[in-house]
């Protein structure tokens, strides 16, 4: 998959150095895949959750943080549209982000 965006990750890992590690790996798994469906997805990140509107939102650092990606399923492209801590996610809309 193609990552759009890259620089939100690159950006926040800077800041947040512990999640350093997380993203790469979740990087790599990404970048290495090609998703055609939700199940795919999953299968690639099993504590992943699906929302609605084509997101993930995938678990960085054991839950400390949270990564909502919007899937392009097909088109080989995944879109971050949000990274942040758990308390900051509580404060948005990510089927809508």
């Amino acid at each position: 998959m193609v990552i759009i965006k890259q620089s939100l990750l690159e950006r926040f890992s800077k800041e947040h150095a512990e999640t350093r590690k997380s993203l790469a790996t979740w990087r790599q798994i990404t970048e290495n895949a090609f998703w055609e469906n939700r199940q795919d997805v999953l299968r690639s990140f099993p504590n992943a959750k699906m929302i609605k509107n084509n997101r993930a939102r995938f678990e960085i650092v054991h839950n400390k943080y949270r990564l909502i990606a919007e899937i392009y399923y097909g088109q080989n492209r995944v879109d971050i549209r949000f990274i942040g801590t758990h308390s900051e996610y509580e404060k948005i809309d990510p089927s809508t982000i």
